[in-house]
């Protein structure tokens, strides 16, 4: 498999609109925070609502991702996406809002709490797709209940004509 053929696979172009989406919810909420001033009560609801929408951009791609792949697909792919994101949303959103660059340990200090964010927001919207059934792993094992279901009873069976 080539780099080009891995990069195009079906699942990469929502992939590629999770991260957009984190990285435009954390432009919007600095640009949005430098428009209203920031350390005010407004530039501050701002950014927390720019932190719950990244939130809740992440639980969308739990939700999404326990729907399509198993569990041993989610975290590579995840963790990858909310890395990638972080670095972008820290090192380069604030060039492009044109906000004051945060100094090194902001560097760090938000790396690690967008990163953690976006795991743990992550693995609670996978949490809620397990907790309904509806994940694959879930999914599997229904089937197979009741395969053995009719394998241990096939008169059950309903016969169509």
């Amino acid at each position: 498999m080539t780099l080009l053929s891995r990069l195009l696979m079906p699942h990469w172009p929502s992939i590629y609109g999770f991260a957009l989406g984190l990285i435009a919810a954390n432009l919007l909420g600095r640009i949005a925070s430098k428009v209203w001033g920031e350390g005010t009560a407004v530039g501050d609801l701002v950014g927390v609502y720019t932190f719950g929408a990244m939130a809740a951009v992440a639980v969308a791609a739990g939700i999404w991702w326990g729907l399509r792949r198993q569990r041993r697909q989610i975290t590579g792919e995840l963790l990858v996406i909310f890395l990638v994101a972080t670095l972008f949303a820290v090192l380069l959103n604030p060039l492009i809002a044109g906000v004051d660059y945060p100094t090194l340990d902001g560097v760090f200090s938000q790396t690690l709490i967008y990163f953690a964010l976006l795991a743990v927001s992550g693995w609670v919207g996978f949490l809620i797709v397990m907790a309904l059934g509806v994940d694959v792993y879930g999914r599997e094992l229904k089937a197979t209940k009741i395969a053995f279901e009719h394998k241990a009873n096939p008169s059950s069976r309903t016969k169509t004509a």
